[in-house]
């Protein structure tokens, strides 16, 4: 099969359609606890006429919807490479949101410096080279005393472990590839600590948080895995030999059904951390 650049927004535009699924729903359940962790270091629900938020890489809007709903007088500016991944919150029609197709390492060209009170960001620093480069970005446009919210993916995930076990027991010697462009991407709380105070940031706290990724039955999960073209998942299926894929659709559907009980015990697992400038 051939490699997927996890960071092209054509890629990204694809999957839109089957993202606020699956992913969309287990993003929703990490952001809110992103919330709550930010909101302890500055409120999302003050009265002040500054509380501005800045979603970056907001997809379908986890992030941007968990505030919206929780905290309706907070401004949310939600951002994104990919067009398309913005529409369901533009859908929405709510006040308090605006979108903008934004790369996440020109914030500030885009968007200015000093300007947001709360900068979140999940699961998107994984799929560009240069995280480090958009940290920074998010640092230079956060007000002094603002907080930065980073949600990753850690280095458990259910639906890749499927995927691998099954081609494991063709071919015992198989490993799966990194599912991102950079082998070396962030993936431990370890990581985003290291890398959120080298920025500059103070009370620096991060978890790892386990998260249903449940399917209603294993085809469920097999028209994710093999039919959302999801860009983690054919950058894992990657170094699979294509004439090789419905022997590997076989073993994939009898570790789903038999392992994970028909797909209903499926979890993934993330990484949480933020910070205050």
């Amino acid at each position: 099969m051939s490699t997927s650049d996890l960071s092209s927004d054509a890629n990204w535009s694809k999957s839109a359609a089957n993202y606020s699924g699956n992913v969309g729903r287990t993003s929703t359940l990490s952001a809110a606890r992103l919330c709550e962790l930010a909101d302890k270091l500055r409120p999302l629900s003050s009265s002040s006429v500054d509380t501005q938020v800045l979603d970056v890489g907001a997809g379908t809007g986890a992030v941007t919807l968990t505030i919206a709903s929780q905290a309706p007088s907070t401004s949310v500016l939600a951002t994104d490479l990919a067009g398309p991944m913005l529409e369901n919150i533009s859908s929405k029609n709510l006040s308090n949101v605006k979108t903008q197709v934004v790369d996440a390492r020109q914030l500030v060209q885009e968007l200015g410096t000093s300007r947001f009170t709360h900068v979140f960001c999940t699961f998107m620093l994984q799929t560009i080279t240069t995280p480090a480069e958009a940290v920074k970005e998010m640092y230079t446009v956060l007000k002094d005393g603002g907080v930065v919210a980073i949600a990753l993916w850690a280095q458990r995930n259910g639906p890749f472990e499927v995927w691998e076990r099954g081609v494991q027991s063709i071919d015992p010697s198989y490993r799966l590839p990194s599912p991102f462009d950079d082998p070396h991407a962030w993936r431990t709380c370890t990581e985003l600590e290291r890398e959120l105070k080298k920025i500059g940031l103070d009370q620096v706290s991060t978890e790892e948080v386990t998260m249903p990724f449940a399917f209603d039955g294993t085809e469920k999960f097999m028209e994710f895995w093999f039919g959302a073209k999801n860009p983690a998942a054919v950058k894992c299926m990657s170094n699979w030999p294509q004439e090789r894929i419905e022997e590997a659709k076989v073993a994939v559907r009898k570790v789903c059904k038999e392992q994970y009980s028909d797909g209903k015990d499926l979890k993934t697992w993330a990484v949480l951390g933020v910070g205050r400038k």
